[in-house]
């Protein structure tokens, strides 16, 4: 009896996660275009949006490298992955993983102190905005967090699942999305 289906939990996670990242982006369009649209009729009127946008960009990539994640977008280097075992690809996967969500970790740790520090401070841009750095700085963070929660899941499950005996099933989560050797593949 499975307590959680982890796999779909996270590619669930995941792949709103991305959305948000790509709602994000399509508002940020929106809003340059109105701004432009706007200027060219002779409205003076601001929508903020250069500042908005690079709000909107950072906290977009943010969240979207979790899907990336998810979907084994990341580039890693396959100089002698496929010379090895399944059981050796499996097992670099895994410690690929493991370096994944710490460096995701290390980002959110830090994120979050610049939040904190920001918010101490009440910085606040030197924009006509002029909202405190801490709002943005906080939704950044928290797709910094989303990233790093993916990563831990998919390294946890895919270690017990090597602990388990199951190589073959890591290395199809986790593994590369080019390697088609030794039933490695993705079909």
């Amino acid at each position: 009896m499975k307590i959680l289906d982890w796999q779909n939990s996270i590619n669930l996670f995941a792949k709103y996660s991305a959305r948000l990242a790509g709602m994000t982006i399509l508002a940020s369009a929106v809003l340059v275009s109105a701004e432009v649209i706007c200027r060219n009729l002779g409205i003076n009127f601001s929508f903020y949006s250069f500042e908005l946008t690079n709000y909107g960009f950072a906290c977009a990539v943010a969240f979207a490298l979790s899907y990336a994640t998810a979907q084994k977008s990341h580039i890693r280097i396959d100089l002698f992955y496929r010379f090895v075992s399944v059981n050796t690809k499996a097992l670099l996967d895994i410690v690929s993983m493991l370096s994944l969500s710490l460096l995701a970790s290390g980002m959110t740790y830090y994120a979050w102190k610049v939040v904190i520090h920001s918010a101490k401070l009440n910085a606040r841009p030197n924009t006509t905005l002029d909202i405190p750095l801490a709002i943005p700085q906080a939704i950044w963070a928290t797709g910094l967090t989303l990233f790093a929660l993916v990563s831990f899941g998919l390294f946890l499950r895919n270690a017990i699942t090597m602990f388990q005996g199951n190589a073959l099933t890591v290395c199809k989560e986790i593994g590369l999305v080019s390697d088609k050797s030794d039933g490695c593949n993705n079909d």
